[in-house]
């Protein structure tokens, strides 16, 4: 593949990679992981052998060297904890990323999920990526990714009853101050 190629994924990609490391890292400042994908990405494109998209490939570049980071780092520890730091989080928050109010509360509920969860809600639910190129990032078979993902969603649902929402019975979440009396 030619080096112009990841110049057009950089075009193409980017943004799906930032989304993905934004709520995989539950972080703002994800710019330089993106940077660092790209560049391992341009070092190992003599292996790239378009087995999969290009997309996936990146986003499984993406997640491997922000698991490598945590393990280097021991941040998972930390991580854990991040659910419990609800200041730190609102003041991220707060700087621009995530606007409303619900998507703040989805967002604490995404991150209330367990690990594996977490990243299949991300992958599925919000980057909207195929079940096929999902179970190629987090190497599992698709049955398993689908079966995880419908689980994620009816943890996630709980999650947000807990939290003060108010299942209407047709699938749909609403908070309890908009529903119809």
């Amino acid at each position: 593949m030619a080096n112009h190629s990841i110049e057009e994924w950089f075009q193409l990609y980017e943004k799906d990679i930032t989304s993905f490391l934004i709520y995989y890292t539950g972080s703002i400042d994800v710019e330089d992981l993106v940077q660092e994908t790209f560049l391992v990405a341009i070092k190992k494109m003599p292996l790239f052998k378009g087995n999969s998209h290009p997309k996936t490939w990146l986003i499984s570049i993406a997640r491997n060297h922000v698991i490598d980071q945590y393990r280097r780092a021991k941040i998972w520890k930390r991580l854990r904890h991040l659910v419990y730091q609800e200041q730190m989080l609102l003041n991220e928050l707060e700087e621009g990323i995530i606007a409303s109010q619900e998507t703040i509360e989805l967002h604490r509920a995404i991150c209330l999920l367990n690990p594996r969860y977490k990243e299949i809600v991300i992958l599925r639910g919000i980057l909207e990526l195929p079940s096929k190129e999902v179970s190629e990032i987090v190497k599992s078979n698709v049955n398993q990714v689908n079966v995880m993902f419908h689980r994620s969603l009816k943890r996630l649902k709980e999650i947000l009853v807990e939290e003060g929402y108010a299942d209407d019975g047709d699938g749909k979440i609403t908070r309890n101050s908009e529903r119809p009396s």
